[in-house]
């Protein structure tokens, strides 16, 4: 019998990364391949669930990551950590003679793959290739967004291309200064660096176009998981006579944005909260849950408010459920920009006490087709 080939699993260290790896790996025939995952102190639960070993290796500092990412700060990628982490990668896949890799959001393991001489597989979500047919625009938290208002489109999108240019250039000096380390060839700006042998793009191209894309590149479509409730009669308990609102922030999402829902005013609702684990939300008519089977709860719902995550705005579309979002950073941005250009929610970012009023009131009321 020949020998299991060995493949090794790179998620980002946020629980949506984990899980929609996890949906990948089950796709893997298990005769023919051993499959290890980083170790994460939060989620190596989900992959020991699925019968799955994990591996230790160095990785990005999220918490660090995520405020960065807030202050459109990419300093987190500098050259002495990028090459820590590197060779970190280069190790382990030695260490356990690795076939293969697989990547989610790990910006430096295309350098480790090569020096390694393997195959790296890339999970991306549409947004960040650079075949992308549409714009990304500029966040509503950045201080040009603000330059740019009040001029035409046509002229927005102009400049914020021409910015974005340079700074997944900026981004990719680092990047670039390994290479010449160990004798790789420099690339032109970050989108490449991120870009793997194989390119799996985990989105729909309703959602997020792309044009002449390469056969190394495949749309494979959102890898949703379907969280697995011992005990799901908690949901029939809820009240079939008042609307149900689901809140999931997945694990960015900051709660406090949400305080407000404890007023009583809200309780005609019934509101589950998924992932709140400080109990901000904490008044009678809110169910907490740390987890729950997302699609089961989304049947019941006639709303749902998130943080604009991949995984979650996919729950909702498929579940014809409108969303009104509040995002954590500006990837969640884009994503909220695609719901809002098909119809299937709203930025909520911008919302005061009085606009959650209206517009959970008018999400309720609001009709979402089966297109997909």
């Amino acid at each position: 019998m020949a020998a299991k080939k060995i493949i090794l699993i790179f998620p980002f260290n946020l629980l949506s990364h984990y899980l929609r790896c996890l949906v990948l790996a089950d796709t893997y025939n298990k005769a023919e391949y051993s499959i290890y995952f980083l170790s994460s102190v939060s989620y190596d639960r989900f992959v020991l669930q699925h019968g799955y070993q994990t591996f230790s290796c160095q990785q990005f500092d999220v918490k660090y990551v995520m405020e960065c990412s807030k202050k459109f700060d990419f300093s987190w990628l500098n050259k002495p950590t990028l090459d820590s982490i590197m060779l970190a990668q280069v190790a382990v896949i030695k260490q356990l003679n690795a076939d293969l890799v697989i990547g989610d959001v790990a910006p430096t393991l295309k350098i480790a793959a090569q020096i390694t001489g393997i195959q790296y597989v890339s999970l991306l979500n549409g947004y960040m290739t650079r075949y992308y047919a549409l714009n990304r625009k500029i966040s509503r938290t950045h201080f040009i967004y603000h330059l740019l208002s009040g001029l035409p489109p046509a002229m927005v999108a102009w400049l914020t291309n021409f910015g974005e240019n340079i700074s997944f250039k900026k981004i990719q000096q680092p990047f670039n200064s390994l290479r010449l380390k160990y004798r790789l060839l420099p690339l032109p700006n970050y989108l490449y660096e991120i870009e793997g042998n194989i390119n799996l793009i985990c989105d729909l191209p309703k959602l997020f176009p792309q044009k002449n894309l390469p056969s190394s590149f495949q749309f494979i479509g959102p890898l949703i998981y379907q969280y697995h409730e011992e005990n799901s009669s908690w949901l029939a308990e809820i009240p079939s006579n008042k609307k149900v609102i689901c809140i999931s922030l997945g694990s960015t999402g900051d709660w406090t944005k949400l305080g407000f829902l404890n007023d009583s005013y809200y309780s005609k609702y019934t509101i589950v909260a998924t992932g709140d684990t400080d109990k901000v939300l904490s008044a009678t008519h809110i169910v907490s849950r740390d987890f729950v089977n997302l699609a089961q709860l989304l049947k019941r719902s006639g709303l749902m408010i998130c943080h604009g995550g991949n995984g979650t705005i996919y729950h909702g579309i498929f579940n014809q459920v409108y969303m009104l979002c509040l995002s954590s950073h500006f990837e969640q941005e884009w994503n909220i920009d695609a719901l809002e250009r098909i119809g299937y929610g709203k930025s909520a970012d911008k919302f005061t006490e009085q606009d959650w009023k209206i517009e959970i009131e008018a999400g309720m009321m609001k009709y979402v087709s089966r297109f997909f």
